[in-house]
């Protein structure tokens, strides 16, 4: 080979050479971008799977838009979560169809029109927001705040959920809400929630409290509902029959329906005639406590209530119109007879007329506060809480020393989360009442005047302490009725309003609701 041909063939090795060196080149680089866009994508799936787990889009997506203001999935599941739970409680005892092991989503909850449970706890979710925010706005509009013990509420709240956690073998308070209202829910939401819900409950209270009638208005209101106020006195027995749904083993007894309409006759027969035995009695004249006591034996005796008081509303439907008829008088009998909730239940009832009035029996009004000892305290826990009683009372007489003043101290201090938004304001106490022995006995004591205060001593309920106490008045237990009725009537009438101005719109947020 020549030395030029040589040289050009070294030249082309040469220059391919080259020109492949250049396309590796490029495929490098196709590689290198290729590769960088795979890893790029595989840390953007990353941290999307972050923050998706993080529910940073799910909770800010609206589920819910009240009135312009967006609430999270987190808000509808609070309440959403609390009817489920609710139902769940019902279920047990019967009153409920609904199934806690079956999703919500699976079972009908209307057969007419095909809703489901899911749907069901949804609107009910959506409505109890929707009445909670617009309490809770009005407070704010109107510049109220929280009492003392609707705070001390939310923080006892939250108190007890970390035991909760703790004893349920969660690892975290996160975790626990977690688990309970889905992982939506964080520590900070659930207190907003919960303290949104103690400000329209507190609020509530508040306006209800503040509705005030005179004499005339009472007067009017009890003879256009007379036989609803009035007070019936009366002795009744129920004799019941109630077959047996299932045998020993718990297996469900089956009958068919003649053998359960024949089964039933020779039941209610015997009813029958027990009831009739002591109408006989009723009718003669017989002292209704000692007709009781020959009934010890009886198979079919249901409950027995001798010389018992109930105001015309809260009758016995079933006999209710004997009873009001104006031409009854004292002594009058009858035997009424009724089916009860299913097929395998019917009632016979022996009922005496003893009289019916107007209720004048006093009943006291009172504010209080009330200062906590504990659920269990000891003495030295007890003396603390008098301490502290009988400073507020010092410190109320040291001020303006009116009712208004012991009610702003009531609403910053009381324990009792029941009645300190309404300033500690208890109404229509009576004999009857299930309040503690000292309680009501200071509030019904016959020399008691209004402004009158004291401190007294709880040893009987939940919260224990000592409550400062000032009397309002003392007014006839139907008074007492009547104002409650006016003010459950106004507040609601003012609460129907204020709702005319909120609604909802569902947002993309719902999905993650149930």
């Amino acid at each position: 080979m020549s030395a030029s041909r040589e040289k050009r063939n070294r030249q082309g090795q040469a220059g391919q050479s080259s020109s492949e060196k250049k396309q590796e080149g490029n495929n490098g680089r196709l590689l290198n971008i290729f590769y960088a866009v795979i890893a790029a994508a595989v840390v953007i799936a990353a941290i999307a799977l972050v923050v998706w787990n993080s529910n940073f889009f799910q909770n800010r997506s609206a589920a819910v838009t009240i009135n312009g203001e967006k609430f999270a999935p987190a808000d509808v599941q609070f309440y959403y979560t609390s009817a489920r739970q609710s139902e769940y409680m019902m279920s047990m005892y019967g009153y409920s169809t609904y199934d806690y092991a079956t999703p919500a989503k699976d079972q009908v909850y209307n057969e007419a029109d095909g809703t489901t449970w899911h749907d069901y706890f949804l609107d009910t979710a959506i409505s109890e927001l929707t009445q909670d925010a617009a309490l809770a706005a009005e407070a704010k509009k109107a510049g109220y705040t929280m009492s003392a013990s609707a705070k001390a509420d939310v923080e006892d709240t939250m108190a007890s959920l970390t035991s909760s956690y703790i004893s349920s073998g969660y690892s975290s308070l996160e975790s626990y809400l977690h688990a309970v209202y889905g992982s939506t829910m964080s520590v900070a939401k659930y207190q907003e929630i919960l303290e949104r819900s103690a400000l329209a409950y507190d609020y509530s209270s508040a306006q209800q409290a503040s509705y005030t009638y005179d004499d005339a208005a009472l007067d009017s209101y009890y003879e256009e509902h007379t036989d609803d106020l009035d007070t019936v006195q009366y002795s009744q027995f129920i004799f019941q029959v109630n077959l047996a749904t299932t045998d020993e083993d718990g297996n469900t007894i089956e009958r068919t329906d003649e053998e359960l309409s024949d089964e039933m006759e020779q039941e209610k027969a015997k009813a029958k005639a027990e009831a009739e035995e002591v109408l006989a009695m009723l009718e003669d004249g017989e002292d209704a406590e000692d007709i009781a006591e020959k009934l010890t034996d009886s198979e079919y005796l249901y409950t027995n209530d001798a010389s018992a008081t109930r105001t015309g509303a809260a009758l016995n439907a079933n006999y209710s119109e004997w009873a009001l008829d104006p031409a009854r008088r004292d002594g009058d009998t009858t035997l009424v007879e009724y089916a009860g909730g299913s097929d395998t239940i019917y009632n016979y009832c022996a009922v005496r007329f003893e009289g019916r009035y107007q209720d004048n029996a006093p009943a006291g009004n009172v504010r209080h506060i009330l200062v906590g000892a504990g659920s269990d305290p000891t003495d030295e826990q007890f003396e603390q809480a008098k301490t502290e009683a009988e400073a507020l009372l010092e410190q109320w007489k040291a001020g303006e020393a009116t009712e208004e003043s012991f009610a702003a101290l009531a609403r910053e201090n009381s324990a009792d989360t029941g009645s300190a938004a309404n300033g500690g304001l208890i109404t229509g106490i009576t004999e009857e009442s299930s309040y503690v022995d000292t309680f009501k006995d200071w509030a019904l004591d016959p020399a008691r005047k209004s402004g009158d205060t004291g401190i007294v001593q709880n040893t009987g309920s939940s919260i224990q302490g000592y409550h400062v106490m000032y009397f309002v008045n003392s007014d006839p237990a139907w008074k007492s009725s009547v104002t409650s009725i006016l003010r459950s009537q106004d507040y609601q009438q003012w609460f129907s309003a204020l709702l005319e101005g909120y609604t909802a719109e569902n947002g993309s947020g719902l999905q993650y609701v149930g």
